[in-house]
């Protein structure tokens, strides 16, 4: 066959599996206005209910895609001038066995659901979800397919933090069970237009049968789900109102910190704080979030680990402001919210954000930082304050526009200001993801330029992609490119791990998303990359390939193996802890192997294991871990969960940067400018242990406390060559006394328990407990082994807290109709 019979069978491939993969027709549901008054009691006994249009037929997605569902659904929407009414009916032929669990809004488990999906701006790429359990426990999310990982199974850039204010009731019947949903349009944004046009879809989990549904159909070879939306028609002559809310709150605490290393070494405190969020719908398409003088000491305490490699550890983000709300400053991934008050009182933070009928998104964001001072005495005991932290202004402005096909062009900025000499920056960015008609085949890329600015100097960087991907079919494929300067740097606001990196990945997937032999459904991909530096440029760093294959069997278990491997091991440029990248470790050749299992999800008693190892070509040299979780529902209200995990590095090998101790023995026969590396054994556990609680749909307890334990001891040291080996040092570790100067260990507990009221919708009652201990030690002690350590933990450095806060919830519409009454 010649090249010409090839290249035109390989088109005729292509273009077969694009058209395997169309949309499946759209269907249409049409809104009754109406002038009664609808009473939420999930009855559905209003006569406007009797002779709206009916949605039904509802069909698979997961785990059959297509075929006709197991058990019937009929949806109703009514609509009036202030809100959307959603009537659900799901018959169930056994509703004593249908699936329901008291838990905390928006943690949902093991239960039947019902939601529906509304994309106001009929634009595929956008939409908001509100859903309901039997037991009336509320879920609701926006997607945006600016924040889409799909290799972190969401395609559709879900956002389950994403909280909005609206009313339900539901509750099991004689013949299945009913709901009935009342969104508010000050929950929801949408065009100024006389006609709307929404998508529309509704989905429904039979969770006893482990069977999703949807009205529109939605096939999985299509990437993304609200693209595969019906419409909704009918909604005539509606207006946003005036949306304009606030949530002020009071909290106070009481802290106690003990056997601190620092004087004083225990004692309490018992500050107090007075804040406000605000919420402003400046038009019906733009929002204006706002917190002033927030207080954020209630959220989740963060998983602290004991960090020897040479990049940052990244923390997720758990404060409210920053996780709801934010999918358009999050796109190109230039920002890292957990940067804002990580060194200072956060005074206020503010964001614009909304999209225009035409389809343009625009995010403004913008935060305060205070000025923080260390305070000490000289020896003469005079009182000196140093600048700390400077004051500091930052800002993100965002430009997206959706084009045909649920394509994108966007522009991002952010930029950090701040006072005196310190350092200022700024990250432009533009970014473009281009889809043809039939949605199979994307074109994204992206260009960022990073500007750090010093009253005598600027440094700049920059960063750009190219990625060309087969988005739909049982075979999918892609290639990526990046090209990064050495002085790309945009972590004032964001966050990367390593600039300087010229790569190339490409990779291969074969789906199958219909039952086969015992499975539901499996996923297999392989890969290769390939990495070189930036500068100097065409230095080698790195040729790796591996494979995933993963899948969901009949009975509902899931299993995952992957592996990668590194034939010619890697010329590491970080490991030596070195800014100009002139010098590199040679890491030997190894490869990667592990697998995952999940039990049935559905039972009371589920169970998970991810275990694994790399082996290398040194002798001696390996690493292995094991995690395992259980997870144990021994009621309807109660749950209770056990993880334990370990994992072991032998014989590895860590630069140690500034870490050379001058009283270390053989440090004064170093050569200039020596670079010391060590080999050393690393064991780590991690451990938790939670409990949750509900006494209703409004009110829960729950429980969360972790153990983390890592130890590093070193047994002898190399001096980098440069052609990056190593030969042995004389430098020891070992200080005249034998304490190992090197050797650190790290014990991090912590408890909280959060009990939380919804008393009022918005307005909540929380009152939390935290426990926290973070100890480091080095010499003899930190030789110390792991049950030493547990058993000790009472005589390490803490803190307790206990605080309450009130947070109470005002509506501007609803006050003005009060006030009419």
């Amino acid at each position: 066959m010649n090249l010409k019979n090839t290249l035109f069978c390989l088109l005729v491939l292509l273009g077969w599996q694009s058209a395997i993969a169309q949309l499946a027709p759209k269907r249409t549901l049409e809104a009754r206005r109406i002038q009664e008054k609808i009473e939420l009691n999930a009855q559905l006994d209003e006569p406007a209910w009797q002779t709206a249009p009916v949605a039904s037929n509802f069909l698979f997605a997961w785990p059959t895609p297509g075929r006709p569902s197991t058990q019937r659904t009929e949806v109703k929407i009514l609509y009036d001038d202030a809100a959307l009414y959603i009537g659900v009916h799901c018959f169930d032929g056994h509703p004593d066995s249908i699936f329901h669990r008291l838990s905390k809004r928006d943690e949902l488990e093991n239960s039947d659901q019902f939601a529906i999906i509304l994309d106001t701006y009929h634009d595929g790429q956008n939409a908001v979800l509100f859903g309901v359990s039997p037991d009336n426990v509320q879920f609701d999310s926006k997607f945006s397919k600016a924040n889409a990982n799909p290799d972190n199974d969401n395609p559709d850039g879900e956002d389950p933090a994403w909280d909005a204010v609206w009313r339900s009731e539901a509750k099991i019947t004689a013949d299945g069970w009913v709901a009935e949903i009342a969104i508010p349009y000050s929950a929801l944004r949408f065009p100024k237009k006389d006609v709307q046009e929404w998508g529309l879809n509704f989905s429904r989990v039979i969770k006893r049968r482990g069977e999703n549904d949807s009205w529109n159909e939605i096939k999985p070879e299509i990437s993304g789900s609200i693209n595969q939306a019906g419409d909704l028609t009918g909604i005539r002559d509606i207006k946003a109102p005036l949306r304009l809310s606030a949530t002020p709150f009071v909290a106070t605490y009481a802290n106690n910190v003990y056997h601190q290393p620092t004087t004083p070494s225990s004692g309490w405190a018992y500050p107090y704080s007075v804040g406000m969020d605000v919420k402003y719908g400046i038009n019906e398409a733009f929002t204006l979030d706002a917190t002033v003088i927030p207080d954020f000491g209630q959220v989740r305490t963060d998983n602290f680990v004991l960090n020897v490699s040479p990049f940052e550890v990244r923390f997720n983000e758990n404060r409210p402001f920053f996780t709801e709300g934010t999918e358009l400053f999050n796109k190109g991934g230039l920002f890292y919210s957990r940067r804002i008050g990580a060194n200072a009182r956060l005074l206020n933070a503010t964001k614009i954000s909304g999209r225009t009928s035409s389809g343009l998104g625009v995010g403004v964001f913008n935060a305060v930082e205070r000025a923080e001072y260390d305070v000490y005495q000289d020896s003469e005991g005079q009182t000196h304050r140093e600048l700390a932290s400077p004051l500091t202004n930052s800002n993100i402005i965002v430009l997206d526009q959706n084009l045909k096909h649920n394509s994108s062009v966007t522009f991002i900025n952010t930029n950090v200001l701040r006072s005196g000499s310190a350092t200022d920056a700024n990250v432009t960015g533009a970014l473009f993801n281009l889809k043809n008609k039939a949605q199979s085949y994307a074109l994204s890329g992206r260009f960022v330029q990073s500007t750090r600015r010093q009253p005598d100097a600027s440094e700049n960087g920059f960063s750009t992609s190219l990625d060309l991907t087969k988005t739909s079919g049982k075979l999918q494929w892609g290639a990526t490119y990046v090209l990064e300067s050495d002085r790309y740097n945009p972590n004032d606001l964001g966050f990367i791990f390593s600039p300087n990196e010229n790569s190339g990945t490409g990779w291969i997937n074969f789906n199958r998303y219909k039952p086969w032999w015992k499975l539901n459904n499996f996923w297999s991909s392989a890969w290769v990359y390939n990495s070189m530096l930036y500068r100097p440029a065409g230095a080698w760093t790195e040729t790796s390939f591996g494979f995933n294959f993963g899948g969901n069997t009949r009975t509902f278990h899931n299993f995952g193996i992957n592996a990668n491997f590194s034939p010619w091991g890697e010329n590491d440029y970080y490991e030596p802890r070195t800014e100009n990248f002139t010098h590199y470790y040679h890491q030997p050749a190894s490869g990667r192997i592990s697998g995952w299992y999940n039990s049935d999800n559905r039972r009371k008693l589920i169970y998970n294991v991810n275990a694994g190892g790399r082996m290398s070509a040194e002798k001696g040299r390996y690493n292995n871990f094991i995690y395992t979780g259980l997870r144990y529902r021994a009621s309807d209200r109660l749950t209770l969960s056990l993880g334990l995990g370990n994992e072991r590095q032998r014989h590895s090998i860590g630069g140690l940067g500034d870490n050379l101790f001058s009283s270390a023995l053989g440090y004064e026969d170093l050569p200039e400018q020596s670079i010391v590396l060590g080999r050393r054994n690393i064991n780590e556990f991690n451990n938790d242990l939670g409990a949750t609680y509900a006494f209703n749909n409004r009110m829960s307890i729950a429980l969360f406390s972790r153990h983390y334990w890592s130890q590093v001891r070193y047994a002898t040291f190399f001096n980098l060559q440069n052609d990056g080996s190593l030969r042995p040092s004389t430098y020891t570790g070992m200080d005249a006394g034998g304490n190992p100067l090197n050797d650190v260990s790290a014990n991090y507990f912590n408890i909280d328990l959060v009990y939380s009221w919804r008393f009022a919708p918005g307005s909540d009652v929380v009152l939390v407990y935290k426990n926290f201990i973070g100890q480091e030690a080095t010499g003899l002690e930190c030789r110390r082994d792991y049950t030493y350590n547990l058993s000790h933990l009472p005589q390490y450095a803490g803190s307790n807290s206990l605080s309450i806060k009130v947070l109470y919830y005002l509506d501007y519409e609803k006050m003005q109709t009060l006030m009419r009454r």
